[in-house]
């Protein structure tokens, strides 16, 4: 039989991982403290502990809550990539991360972003490796879903850092060049 979570500690569990984003988003989170925590939430410590072992165990829920916040970016992992479609598709999808970047980045920044960015990958991954499985079998589906995520995630991520030294559709390209033709003829033509 499955446990419904009552709804008393489902607005508990929401006020408080509401509270904790909009402080991450307002201020220093280096200085967050679950007292900030309980006074934005109006909720007292028991209640916090009844529910989280710590800001880290609240700060995973509030990472989820992103996630769920971002159904848009998942939105791209279920379209049918070709090599004719790649790169708007790609571009789009940059454009959507650029959107979204100034309201997750401060989360990123506060939380361990690498694992933020592995619930990301893997969410997508598995959404997209989903939608492979009507045309390949659970191996391929599996690979090339694995392989797309790690070349477009990796490449968004340092494009990101660096400072964008290249035109998104000039990275949208190189990244569609790479995924339908092989890094062989990639560097060829570099």
């Amino acid at each position: 039989m499955k446990t419904v979570e009552r709804r008393d500690v489902i607005r508990t569990k929401k006020a408080l991982v509401t509270a904790c984003y909009e402080l991450i988003l307002e201020q220093n989170a280096s200085a967050l403290t679950v007292n900030d925590i309980l006074e934005r939430a109006n909720i007292s410590r028991g209640t916090f502990y009844a529910h989280y072992d710590d800001i880290a165990d609240l700060i995973d829920s509030v990472e989820d809550y992103i996630l769920d916040n971002f159904t848009e970016l998942f939105d791209f992992a279920k379209v049918d990539v070709s090599k004719e479609n790649c790169t708007d598709y790609l571009e789009k999808l940059f454009s959507l991360i650029e959107e979204k970047q100034e309201k997750i980045a401060p989360v990123f920044n506060y939380v361990n972003n690498v694992r933020l960015e592995y619930k990301v990958r893997v969410r997508f991954k598995k959404i997209l490796k989903e939608s492979y499985l009507e045309k390949y079998s659970d191996r391929d589906a599996s690979f090339l879903s694995a392989c797309f995520c790690s070349i477009v995630f990796s490449s968004a991520t340092d494009w990101i850092t660096t400072g964008k030294k290249i035109s998104k559709k000039e990275l949208c390209e190189n990244i569609t060049h790479l995924l339908f033709d092989g890094y062989k003829t990639f560097l060829l033509s570099a």
